[in-house]
């Protein structure tokens, strides 16, 4: 499986791609050529990565110089420090730049809708888009020198680590002569064309300084672009792929994926929904069925009742049959007791009183002078047959305040 594919766009509107491992080798000894199902249906299915190599006459790679202080704004100054070499508009431009030495940068820069045409182009087949690098940036050069490729229609020209450019034949020689590369007889220019006959066009162009006996070494090649592009070097000092064009979230390429899982989550989730809502239904149906017969039932034991809360009402209806509501309180017989046992202690005084009808129990809040006078008025409630307890015995200056419960004997 390939690792990564490099392709290119051609004047008619194929596309040409080749595939290279992870490590830098090619995977055949051929590149491919197709439209945009060719090029999709090798990578579908694989994500490989691909770098797109625009065509090298539509970006432009120089120099620049900019202030130390002015680094840190770089990204904002850089396109208006470059507005006057810029035949367009500035805003219609895009720029990638990276840090060289003595306060020098390197720039390439390509107007937006040559990248867009491409670019959108590989998005549409849901590719993997990582890296875009005009295409003279991806050919080998060796020996600090410069590598010159005929390619058909155009001259395709890698002058330096990221230099570089393409022009069409007739323009070949005048912009080959303005290069002011100082090469020496350690350098070596790489010539590469498919036929001997463009070999010696191709040397025909090259000035007379570097053709000169003691100028650099000229290699001439049968070849072509495909033979000479260097799969191995990473690119990402001069990506174009950035800002504006940067890697976006394969929203569309996820949603393809997941189109068909989803279709059937969204299926059973509904099926569910469908299911759950009848056996509500189907239950509330029965739950009502249960409620009328229950006040059926209600209704023949109890003629003139409500229908209402039907089991509620017949257990109170039972619990009073049962005699527990009909037991007679003792409430009188108790209070009575307590009440003769304070008249006779005299310094004792009752502020209030609370009856327990289901404990059968009389709790009374006290006070006296002393806690001896409430132990006492105890002692004497229970000498009456009676159970007494002082609860929550307080002082409060002069003054000793309890709760006491009385109940009778026999509980």
């Amino acid at each position: 499986m390939a690792e990564k594919i490099f392709a290119r766009q051609t004047n008619d509107g194929l596309w040409q791609w080749r595939s290279a491992s992870v490590e830098g080798e090619w995977l055949s000894d051929v590149y491919h050529t197709g439209d945009d199902e060719a090029l999709a249906e090798s990578i579908r299915g694989s994500n490989t990565p691909v770098t797109l190599l625009l065509a090298g006459q539509q970006v432009v790679s120089c120099t620049a110089q900019i202030d130390a202080k002015e680094k840190r704004h770089m990204a904002k100054l850089l396109p208006y420090e470059l507005e006057e070499q810029l035949i367009d508009n500035v805003d219609d431009m895009h720029l990638a730049f990276t840090p060289g030495d003595n306060n020098r940068i390197a720039v390439s820069y390509v107007k937006d809708i040559d990248i867009e045409s491409s670019l959108e182009a590989l998005l549409e087949l849901s590719c993997d888009v990582r890296t875009i690098i005009p295409d003279y940036a991806a050919l080998r050069l060796e020996s600090a020198g410069i590598t010159l490729v005929y390619d058909g229609s155009h001259l395709i020209v890698r002058t330096g680590a990221l230099t570089g450019f393409a022009v069409e034949p007739f323009l070949a020689p005048l912009v080959l002569a303005a290069q002011d590369n100082e090469l020496d007889f350690t350098a070596s220019i790489n010539l590469i064309a498919e036929t001997e006959e463009q070999l010696d066009l191709l040397y025909s162009w090259l000035p007379t300084e570097w053709t000169a006996e003691n100028g650099p070494e000229i290699i001439r090649t049968v070849g072509s672009f495909w033979d000479w592009l260097d799969p191995k070097p990473a690119y990402n000092t001069m990506n174009l792929r950035r800002g504006t064009y940067s890697r976006q979230l394969p929203v569309n390429r996820w949603l393809l994926s997941w189109k068909t899982p989803l279709i059937f989550a969204a299926a059973a989730y509904l099926f569910a929904v469908v299911v759950g809502f009848a056996q509500y239904q189907g239950a509330k149906a029965e739950q009502k069925a249960i409620v009328a017969e229950m006040n059926d039932v209600y209704l023949k034991a109890v003629p003139n009742g409500r229908a209402g809360d039907p089991e509620g009402r017949l257990e109170k209806l039972v619990k009073n049959m049962k005699g527990d509501s009909s037991q007679s309180t003792n409430l009188m017989a108790l209070f009575n007791t307590v009440a003769q046992t304070l008249a006779e202690a005299g310094n004792i005084s009752m502020s209030s009183f609370r009856y327990n009808s289901d404990q059968r129990e009389l709790l009374m809040n006290i006070e006296g002078g002393s806690f001896a006078e409430l132990e006492a008025l105890r002692h004497k409630v229970e000498q009456k047959g009676t159970l007494a307890e002082l609860l929550r015995v307080e002082a409060k200056g002069d003054k000793h305040s309890a709760r006491m419960k009385v109940a009778e004997a026999s509980e």
